[in-house]
């Protein structure tokens, strides 16, 4: 089995990254339905090292607010909602001028249920709740913020960093978000000489947990070192009997071949990694495209160790049991192998 093994390495993948964003709102924004186009808007999440936007798919963001207002400190939730039809996205966030405030928050907003408590300029504590244990979507929260000039004045993002102060006029911010899963990656080819005789087609992915959900508890400390402010990620709480969720799915069937791997991804939590059974549906064809039957292969997972925002590649070959055979039940009825 082949893992990533450091955050670096698995920024390089393209796949499992930390993410930026950019967030605008301006004094006394109007509701989401009623917000004027320069009122307020999120540019985009983007994903680094990466030519792919995040879009409505992490629709809608969840931000808390936390201000020092002048009866102390206060919490308001906003909702960034993402338009398609103006490519933008928006929210009803109302900032003060030169009032401080820290920025947390998670996306998708409705994956899970979020509280936070402890909260401060300088940190906080979510709970995520009702976590799935399995997920084709990944869930993220912010660990950085920056106050931007305009909102074209993109920047890297300090991880670490909450703060900003309102200003009369619109205000822009920067957000970089990190993980709340572990990610898996199926990497799918067919054996080199099985292809000369047969051809796959696989039709769906599924990955199955012994847990239905669970609880993350995130506790997030701000620095000026531009370090992460994670300083812990618990998970507790697994319950109910199972979960499962189709990852990939092809209705004509993904074709595989031996010289180039075919990826398809999932998320789960890292505190299951010795929990976890993969459900292979595929279809068997001879060398002239003549369908023969439908397979099912059902392997369960080794224990991969993962740990939060790591991303582990398994490799899935399709291949006979005796290649030195290939007897008819071989060519039939392949085994799907994993390491």
């Amino acid at each position: 089995m082949n893992r990533e093994r450091t955050y670096t390495k698995l920024l390089r993948t393209g796949l499992f990254m930390v993410w930026g964003g950019l967030l605008a709102a301006c004094s006394n924004d109007l509701s989401e339905e009623q917000a004027s186009d320069s009122a307020l808007g999120m540019v985009s999440f983007t994903r680094s090292d990466s030519p792919f936007t995040v879009t409505d798919d992490y629709s809608p963001v969840n931000v808390f607010l936390v201000e020092n207002g002048t009866s102390g400190t206060e919490t308001q939730t906003g909702r960034f909602f993402y338009r398609p039809t103006e490519t933008i996205w928006k929210s009803s966030i109302e900032v003060t001028p030169n009032r401080s405030y820290a920025i947390y928050g998670y996306a998708p907003a409705n994956a899970a249920t979020v509280t936070i408590s402890s909260q401060s300029l300088s940190g906080a504590t979510l709970t995520f709740s009702n976590l799935p244990s399995v997920n084709s979507q990944d869930i993220c929260f912010v660990v950085g913020v920056q106050q931007l000039s305009n909102k074209s004045d993109a920047k890297d993002i300090p991880l670490g960093q909450f703060n900003f102060t309102g200003k009369s006029e619109s205000n822009y911010v920067n957000l970089l978000m990190d993980h709340v899963y572990a990610g898996l990656c199926i990497q799918m080819t067919i054996d080199s000489d099985y292809a000369l005789l047969r051809h796959i087609k696989v039709r769906k992915l599924e990955l199955h947990s012994t847990k239905s959900t669970a609880q993350a508890v995130v506790t997030l400390a701000s620095n000026t070192t531009k370090t992460s402010p994670v300083q812990s990620v618990t998970y507790s709480d697994e319950s109910g009997e199972e979960r499962s969720v189709t990852f990939f799915e092809s209705t004509d069937g993904q074709a595989l071949n031996a010289e180039e791997l075919i990826e398809a991804i999932c998320c789960f939590v890292p505190s299951l990694s010795n929990q976890l059974t993969l459900v292979t549906t595929y279809d068997v064809y001879d060398r002239y495209d003549n369908k023969i039957s439908e397979r099912t292969a059902t392997n369960k997972l080794p224990n991969m160790n993962a740990s939060r925002g790591q991303r582990v590649n398994l490799n899935l070959t399709i291949a006979p049991t005796y290649l030195y055979v290939l007897s008819d039940p071989d060519l039939d009825n392949p085994t799907v192998v994993l390491n």
